[in-house]
């Protein structure tokens, strides 16, 4: 999904690198965002989302056989948002403050690789973005995807 004129993502500025490979990280971003919006509401459409705050990002690699280098098996990163959304046929609109996490596991594995996401939303969205909770969920995505 193609971001907007309006989505700000520059909080990411200088982090790229992070992405470790995404094609599209903020389309991606956009497209999860909207998709768990709709799974509770389902005409939602995201308007905007205007990213705040300092991301978070974890990774982790194994080294090659040589030793010399390191390759990436798991990565996630984790984002304070601001969502504009329309709903009800677009009669209601509503901005929502959210905590926005994505996991990543086997992704030197092609065909293997698995997505997981987490959004907090409303008050939760505050209590959530934490380093513990990042980390927690990060390393429970790893034991399961192993």
């Amino acid at each position: 999904m193609p971001i907007r004129d309006a989505d700000d993502f520059a909080v990411f500025a200088g982090s790229e690198q992070m992405f470790f490979g995404l094609k599209d990280p903020f389309g991606l971003i956009r497209s999860e965002a909207e998709s768990g919006l709709r799974q509770e509401v389902p005409d939602t459409e995201l308007e905007v989302i205007k990213t705040f705050d300092e991301p978070k990002f974890l990774t982790l690699g194994r080294k090659t056989d040589d030793g010399q280098r390191m390759i990436v098996t798991h990565f996630g990163f984790a984002v304070r948002a601001q969502l504009y959304v329309r709903y009800a046929a677009g009669t209601k609109h509503e901005v929502i403050d959210a905590a926005l996490t994505f996991l990543f596991a086997n992704v030197d594995r092609p065909g293997s690789q698995k997505l997981r996401t987490f959004f907090d939303l409303h008050a939760d969205a505050t209590a959530r973005f934490t380093d513990d909770t990042f980390r927690e969920r990060f390393l429970a995505f790893k034991a399961e995807t192993d």
